[in-house]
């Protein structure tokens, strides 16, 4: 797939491309996305699995509690549990859950005699408890509860869903004709007007055309939603606005966050076999260039933090929307290439600081429309689509001052930019 080339206004005069610049140039266009907000990158589920062997006195200490019945509760791992069955399809017998600290303990595999060793714990992590936490004390809590239900414990795998929340961008009306998968499981539904996380499974009913879901639990999964309708729905919404206030790209101490507006979601969903895969296949940190160590694989979620944005990116090209054939969608590459799931303390947000050329700073001004017009005379553009690109590019109010006080009207300008134009493409001067 082709991508867009990138810049900002102050790449631009310095005669530079920027790869995380708002303003993409193809053949096909100039875009500029300096409105999309990537309000928060994270981790919004984890899902834990341990081999051992079961410790049975505790085992058979929390089913006699089970065995009394709806609402029975115990206190372990110094947090209060609902003792409740596990459903058919989590492959387990018995749940432990509290929806206040945000974490479900499943354990005793269906298909496995409690005596032997075996995959008898899943542990499940809510969104507000991994956002609450560092990484490494994420993992360190999953392996203290582990360790005391089982003998011999090993990590077996995890899940991980991965969830970019945007402002200023949304599916677009043709999103269908121009999304492209491999998956032959494809759900459009309408709003979310109820939503119910189980063990295993998201539920949902829908109301008004707000929801995308692609692939299978089990494999790759991709879900795109309105996540200000779906936190509302399930009273989340000032968890979850509480996490986009602290979003900010320019000035730290203003929010990019506008409770005006909805926020969608993309959410890549990869279960563990899928993990296990990716294990497989040597991946590296994006930012570091370190391998993965084959030794432990993404057995644990501690290890598969540091590829948190290489799996990103892998998912956004399985699932991907293109502006044409051949040619990736703009906005879709800026969600691709910006969003960074980093291990540092809890909260953090990718940040990236704008500068645009002021009044006053003509010279700048004027080596942004020289560099503007040799990239879009590379690009192909037209007299027509040139003009009409610099009046999109972020700096037209300067660029407009900067001729009128030079004596240059609208239609002069079009000339000059035309001759322009010319001169690049016949001088081989196009950059």
């Amino acid at each position: 797939m082709k991508t867009w080339e990138r810049a900002t206004l102050d790449s631009l005069a310095r005669g530079e491309m920027d790869p995380k610049g708002n303003l993409f140039f193809s053949p096909k266009g100039q875009r500029d996305h300096g409105d999309i907000k990537l309000l928060n990158a994270g981790v919004d589920t984890v899902r834990q699995l341990y081999a051992g062997k079961p410790c049975l006195a505790l085992f058979d200490q929390i089913i006699e509690v089970y065995h009394q019945g709806r609402g029975a509760t115990i206190d372990l791992f110094d947090a209060t549990w609902v003792v409740g069955a596990g459903t058919s399809t989590s492959g387990f017998r018995y749940r432990l859950q509290n929806n206040d600290l945000g974490v479900i303990v499943l354990f005793y595999a269906r298909h496995t005699k409690v005596e032997n060793i075996g995959t008898h714990v899943k542990i499940e992590l809510s969104p507000h408890f991994i956002q609450e936490r560092a990484t490494v004390d994420v993992q360190a809590y999953m392996d203290g509860i582990a360790k005391q239900l089982l003998a011999y414990v090993e990590p077996m795998g995890c899940a991980v869903h991965l969830a970019l929340d945007v402002q200023g961008w949304q599916p677009p009306s043709d999103f269908m004709d121009r999304f492209v998968t491999r998956s032959k499981r494809i759900v459009r539904k309408n709003g979310i007007s109820d939503l119910e996380i189980t063990s295993g499974e998201v539920a949902t009913q829908y109301a008004n055309g707000q929801s995308y879901l692609f692939g299978s639990a089990g494999a790759l999964q991709s879900a795109i939603y309105n996540k200000t309708k779906e936190a509302h729905a399930r009273d989340k919404i000032h968890f979850w606005e509480s996490v986009w206030g602290r979003a900010s790209s320019d000035d730290p101490t203003v929010s990019d966050y506008d409770p005006e507006r909805d926020v969608w979601r993309v959410e890549m969903r990869f279960h563990q076999s899928v993990l296990r895969e990716f294990a497989q296949g040597i991946p590296c940190n994006v930012d570091t260039g370190e391998c993965l160590d084959m030794d432990h694989g993404f057995r644990r979620f501690l290890d598969v933090v540091p590829h948190l944005t290489g799996l990103w990116r892998t998912a956004l090209k399985s699932y991907r929307l293109d502006h044409s054939r051949g040619l990736i969608d703009s906005a879709w590459q800026l969600l691709q290439e910006n969003a960074r799931f980093y291990d540092h303390e809890p909260h953090f947000f990718y940040k990236r600081a704008r500068k645009a050329p002021g009044l006053g700073n003509e010279r700048n001004v004027a080596l942004v429309v020289g560099n503007l017009i040799s990239l879009y005379a590379r690009q192909g553009f037209t007299t027509q689509q040139a003009m009409h690109y610099l009046t999109q590019c972020g700096a037209w109010d300067d660029i407009a001052n900067y001729y009128r006080r030079r004596g240059i009207g609208s239609g002069e300008l079009r000339q000059l930019i035309a001759q322009r134009l010319v001169e690049r493409r016949l001088l081989g001067k196009a950059a």
